[in-house]
């Protein structure tokens, strides 16, 4: 599974018009072709115009064929032009809980840095962490996984973990008000570096 990223800002005056898309399209049912699981976001803390779609892609041919040259999903092409500075990253999934987003109302994306070298180390880690975080009350589903990008020139690799989340009070209790935390306890925190955890609003058909 391949788990894709596209970053954005809406262009000024047309919040209210991409919003709705978004609501819209990711009620429909059956998915795309190819696609697992998507979910979006409007960003809670800071810049409140940056969004994020994340769209799990059932493999590498999958997210080929249901994306442009720049990374834009096909279901996004419609409402291209109101995308600003957009930016696609992919990473190949390691460790995977929960089905869908449905009861959600909060996105964590959790990003950092590792040694190439550490990847072995890193999946496992990260599977062990995140199959003893299954049924954590609140917690509705976790993707984690590996830039499919390779190694940076410093020789790191970025890595991401998305987790939906049923509210703020269940990310608090989880986390013990360490909200720069999946959970309170971290198995891996020894192997990343720059470490950085962004929180979104869901934009769904039941989340307003």
């Amino acid at each position: 599974m391949i788990i894709h990223l596209l970053e954005f800002q809406v262009v000024p005056g047309h919040a209210v018009e991409v919003t709705g898309f978004l609501r819209h399209s990711l009620a429909d049912d059956p998915l795309p072709a190819g696609v697992v699981m998507r979910c979006a976001g409007r960003r809670l803390e800071h810049n409140q115009s940056e969004h994020i779609v994340a769209t799990c892609w059932r493999d590498d041919d999958a997210l080929a064929s249901g994306t442009d040259q720049n990374g834009l999903p096909s279901y996004m092409a419609s409402k291209a032009e109101f995308l600003g500075s957009p930016r696609s990253t992919t990473y190949g999934a390691a460790a995977s809980i929960g089905g869908g987003i449905e009861g959600g109302r909060i996105i964590r994306v959790y990003h950092a840095l590792i040694d190439a070298d550490a990847v072995t180390e890193w999946k496992q880690r990260w599977r062990e962490q995140v199959d003893s975080v299954a049924g954590r009350d609140g917690l509705i589903c976790v993707r984690a996984g590996v830039s499919c990008s390779g190694p940076q020139s410093g020789g790191e690799l970025s890595v991401v973990a998305v987790s939906a989340w049923r509210d703020w009070d269940a990310v608090l209790a989880a986390t013990s008000g360490h909200i720069d935390r999946l959970v309170e306890d971290t198995a891996s925190s020894d192997l990343e570096r720059s470490a950085e955890l962004d929180h979104y609003q869901l934009i769904g058909p039941d989340a307003e």
